[in-house]
Formats: C-alpha cells, structure tokens, sequence
C-alpha cells in the first residue's frame, strides 16, 4: 500500500507546491510513519498535508507561525478519501486541485466559483455516484449495478440505489465481518458522511445505520465523532415513520422507441 500511495501523495502535493512555492514557502521533509504521512510547508504561515493510512483520509491543514516553526494551532481546511486500493491518479489529482485552488483563495474561474457555491469549509461534497463506486470497492457486484443504473435513468437514484442494492450487503458486512474489518469500514463511512453532500450523509445515517439492529448500531457507530453520532442519533429516531419517497427519475428513451414509433 505504501509504494501506491507514495505516488498518490507526491501527485497531491506536487499541486500544492506549484502553488505555495512561487509564494516563498519551503517545503521541508516529508515524514512517514505506520500511521500517517505529512509533508510540512512554512512562509508566512505554515500548510501540511497529511494523509491518514487508517482512515484512508487526505487532509490539507493550516496553522500560523512561531518564529520560524509552525505553532500547531492546525486547522482543517479541505478533507477527502483516498483509498489506494480503489482509486487511481485522476483521484489523486483531482484532490491535488482541490487543495490548490483551496490555497489561492476566492480569485478562481468561473467554472471553479460554481463548483464551490454549494461546499461548506473543509467539505467536497461528493455525491451518491461516488459514494456508490466507494461501496464498489467492498462490493464489487455493485459496479454492474451501477453500470445498469446510469444506462437506464438520466440521474443516478441515490437513495433507491442504496436502499435495493447496497443496504442488503452493508447489514450483512457489519454483522459477519470481524471487528477489526467493522472498524475500519465504520471509519470509511464516517470519513464518507464527512466528505458526502446531504443525499450522501442521508443515505448513510437514515438508510443504512438505520437498517442495522440496536446492538449493531451502536458498536458500528461506537467510533464516530461527536457531531457524526450525535447527527447519526437524531437520524435513528425516524426509524419506522413515513418519509416522503424519491421522486422517480424519468428513464431514458434509446433510438429503438423512434424505430418502433412509440415516442
């Protein structure tokens, strides 16, 4: 995993760099540990970019300066998921780019502005597709799912999605994998929800936590973060009640409903 996410890492903060060094910033040596790895630069104030090995977590932080050492006040300012053994290098610089241009600040194009008008600081707000090709990675089956879903509707159904195909294999997941696998995959959806836009968080509190037994849920959500598990709560009491239901999205027509007249 190290030798893949070393070149995943170096794709990221070679963006970084292009921005920060023309602005007098150094960088300084990247360091590596089990746990995570983090590549340091300082000027006027310090930047790091640190990527988590268990949480599968890519984070740009910021903090001011202590003469000439950063004062490790940090603060979060962008978060993604990488995961190495699911992602490729167009991740890599598509997260490089968002810290880039999370650096530069509001002087972006116009394409860029529009991109941000919906994120909330330290959010990328990916959307159901992308939590879905996640859940690809844990179940592969999902991906001919996935492929038959976009052929056939204009716009990928979030929640039905989640709700036929990938509710039956997270419940199973949870409660057949051991406890060190659950860990792990309770912090990916964690890390999920945290990135996610709100179909995103909705589709993991209210579909899927919501789907797991009392005992279940609260071991799987035993390591989350207060505001997540507190969020996560507030959603487990609407189980059972009515929820208005996906406005079904219009199927597309191919060129044989034109050959046979019946459009």
């Amino acid at each position: 995993m190290f030798m893949e996410i070393n070149k995943a890492f170096q794709i990221i903060t070679k963006k970084v760099e292009d921005v920060l060094v023309p602005k007098g910033y150094t960088k300084q040596d990247v360091a590596q540990s089990d746990n995570e790895i983090t590549a340091l630069y300082t000027g006027d104030n310090a930047y790091s970019v640190v990527y988590y090995t268990e949480k599968m977590r890519v984070v740009l932080r910021t903090c001011g300066m202590n003469e000439d050492e950063p004062d490790n006040a940090w603060k979060t300012i962008a978060t993604w998921l990488f995961d190495p053994d699911a992602d490729s290098d167009r991740e890599a610089e598509n997260i490089g780019e968002d810290f880039a241009e999370t650096i530069r600040g509001p002087k972006q194009t116009a394409v860029r502005q529009k991109q941000k008008k919906n994120r909330k600081d330290g959010e990328n707000n990916s959307d159901p597709l992308f939590f879905a090709n996640r859940m690809a990675s844990y179940f592969p089956e999902l991906r001919d799912d996935i492929a038959f879903e976009k052929a056939h509707y204009t716009s990928f159904r979030g929640v039905t999605f989640a709700e036929e195909y990938i509710k039956p294999k997270f419940v199973d997941y949870v409660h057949h994998s051991g406890k060190k696998a659950a860990e792990k995959f309770a912090s990916n959806i964690e890390a999920l929800y945290n990135t996610g836009d709100l179909d995103v968080k909705g589709i993991i509190t209210y579909v899927l936590l919501n789907a797991l037994e009392d005992d279940q849920y609260n071991e799987f959500t035993a390591g989350f973060e207060k505001d997540v598990k507190k969020i996560a709560d507030a959603a487990r009491k609407l189980r059972g009640k009515n929820i208005k239901p996906e406005k079904p999205k219009k199927p597309k027509q191919y060129i044989a409903d034109n050959l046979t007249g019946s459009r």
